[in-house]
């Protein structure tokens, strides 16, 4: 439970530091930078990401993201299990379509030039001028409001530009063979009551992956909420 009050704790607070972070975490701000030869700051921590994924997976959502308390809260409104495969195909097509226009905008360029982790952001605060907030609010509201409508993270699956590069992180860890943080299972202790199933944000059969030891699931985001809400203790968190 400590662990669970961690998390809801740095999830809020990594929203409250948003309008400060943004631009570190905008797609738009990548692809100026790489229109002038910069690698700009967003592209250094989408790198970063992948980075952490291998060892860690993707915790990262359920901690740092800014939008994790967002999605938490939108529960209270719709918290529907979400078709993962479908809105899966719309985030790679926005990723595929993002990082093809940041490769030819680096081509048009003329290579890289510089890295400027500061790009478009020198006073520190992405934020910084009123009409920015423009931009900050709809952010928020689009991940918010696609969360309302279709079910659990349901923007986290459609259209989040971050996660492929936590995913991509957590598959290659894998085939490295690294050890991972992620949720190991002992499976002859279960007792099928799908408390787990219910309580997953994400939107994963846990139950189903219960037998395998571990829940191998790539859009498992290490919340522990399943963990917290076995009777049984049949889940648990650690490096495997």
């Amino acid at each position: 439970m400590r662990r669970n009050k961690l998390r809801i704790l740095s999830a809020w607070s990594a929203f409250l530091f948003f309008p400060i972070t943004l631009n570190f975490f905008s797609p738009y701000i990548s692809i100026d930078g790489a229109m002038n030869g910069i690698i700009a700051g967003s592209l250094i921590v989408f790198g970063l990401m992948a980075l952490t994924a291998l060892f860690f997976r993707r915790a990262w959502c359920s901690y740092f993201c800014p939008l994790t308390a967002v999605f938490e809260s939108t529960e209270k409104i719709n918290d529907r299990k979400v078709n993962r495969k479908r809105l899966r195909k719309i985030r790679y097509l926005v990723c595929a379509i993002w990082f093809t226009i940041l490769v030819v905008s680096f081509v048009f360029a003329g290579g890289v030039k510089s890295i400027q982790p500061l790009y478009l952001t020198e006073s520190g605060i992405s934020v910084d001028l009123p009409i920015k907030f423009v931009t900050y609010y709809m952010v928020v509201f689009a991940f918010f409001g696609i969360t309302a409508l279709v079910g659990k993270r349901g923007a986290c699956h459609s259209i989040c530009w971050m996660s492929p590069f936590l995913t991509f992180g957590s598959w290659f860890g894998s085939q490295l063979r690294f050890k991972q943080y992620q949720v190991v299972t002992q499976a002859d202790r279960c007792i099928s009551c799908s408390r787990c199933d219910k309580e997953c944000p994400m939107s994963i059969d846990v139950m189903r992956q219960v037998k395998q030891g571990k829940i191998g699931s790539l859009d498992c985001i290490n919340c522990g909420r399943c963990v917290d809400v076995c009777p049984k203790k049949v889940l648990d968190l650690k490096f495997k």
